[in-house]
Protein backbone atom coordinates (compact mmCIF):
# COMPACT_ATOMS: atom_id res chain seq x y z
CA UNK A 1 0.00 0.00 0.00
CA UNK A 2 1.13 3.42 -0.80
CA UNK A 3 2.59 5.31 2.13
CA UNK A 4 0.85 8.74 1.40
CA UNK A 5 -2.31 6.84 0.90
CA UNK A 6 -1.97 4.98 4.30
CA UNK A 7 -1.15 8.64 5.56
CA UNK A 8 -3.85 10.49 4.74
CA UNK A 9 -6.48 7.63 5.68
CA UNK A 10 -5.02 7.13 9.08
CA UNK A 11 -4.69 11.44 9.89
CA UNK A 12 -8.46 11.61 8.19
CA UNK A 13 -9.34 9.07 11.09
CA UNK A 14 -7.42 11.10 13.67
CA UNK A 15 -9.60 14.12 12.55
CA UNK A 16 -7.08 15.89 10.78
CA UNK A 17 -8.32 18.65 8.38
CA UNK A 18 -7.70 18.56 5.45
CA UNK A 19 -4.73 21.06 5.54
CA UNK A 20 -2.57 19.59 7.93
CA UNK A 21 -2.72 16.14 6.07
CA UNK A 22 -1.73 17.82 2.54
CA UNK A 23 1.43 18.89 4.77
CA UNK A 24 2.04 15.68 6.41
CA UNK A 25 1.95 14.22 2.92
CA UNK A 26 4.26 16.65 1.36
CA UNK A 27 6.72 16.45 3.92
CA UNK A 28 6.15 12.20 3.88
CA UNK A 29 7.11 12.92 0.10
CA UNK A 30 10.23 14.76 0.73
CA UNK A 31 11.46 12.25 2.71
CA UNK A 32 11.69 14.57 5.47
CA UNK A 33 10.96 12.25 8.62
CA UNK A 34 12.00 14.34 11.30
CA UNK A 35 9.89 17.34 9.90
CA UNK A 36 7.42 15.22 9.68
CA UNK A 37 7.22 13.58 13.54
CA UNK A 38 7.19 17.62 14.56
CA UNK A 39 4.01 18.15 12.13
CA UNK A 40 2.44 15.35 13.57
CA UNK A 41 3.42 16.29 16.97
CA UNK A 42 1.88 19.64 16.44
CA UNK A 43 -1.52 18.07 14.88
CA UNK A 44 -1.51 15.96 17.72
CA UNK A 45 -0.96 18.99 20.63
CA UNK A 46 -4.27 20.97 18.75
CA UNK A 47 -5.93 17.85 18.80
CA UNK A 48 -5.33 17.82 22.50
CA UNK A 49 -6.50 21.32 23.29
CA UNK A 50 -9.61 20.51 21.35
CA UNK A 51 -10.41 17.83 23.92
CA UNK A 52 -9.18 19.95 26.57
CA UNK A 53 -12.40 22.47 25.73
CA UNK A 54 -14.71 20.00 25.54
CA UNK A 55 -13.79 18.80 28.80
CA UNK A 56 -14.43 22.48 30.44
CA UNK A 57 -17.72 22.61 28.64
CA UNK A 58 -18.41 18.93 29.90
CA UNK A 59 -17.40 20.17 33.58
CA UNK A 60 -20.02 23.24 33.10
CA UNK A 61 -22.55 21.22 32.16
CA UNK A 62 -21.66 18.81 35.01
CA UNK A 63 -22.04 21.83 36.96
CA UNK A 64 -25.73 23.26 35.92
CA UNK A 65 -27.34 19.27 36.16
CA UNK A 66 -26.01 19.82 39.93
CA UNK A 67 -27.47 22.90 40.66
CA UNK A 68 -30.18 21.65 39.38
CA UNK A 69 -30.49 18.48 41.11
CA UNK A 70 -30.00 20.68 44.25
CA UNK A 71 -32.78 23.01 43.44
CA UNK A 72 -35.76 23.40 45.47
CA UNK A 73 -39.28 22.70 44.19
CA UNK A 74 -40.05 26.15 43.07
CA UNK A 75 -36.89 27.83 42.71
CA UNK A 76 -36.45 29.52 39.19
CA UNK A 77 -32.35 30.36 39.03
CA UNK A 78 -29.38 28.79 38.74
Amino acid sequence: MDEGISLRSRMEDAGCDVGSIARAQALLEAGDREALIRWLRCCRCRQLETLHEKQKQLDRLDLLIRKAQQMKKGEKGL
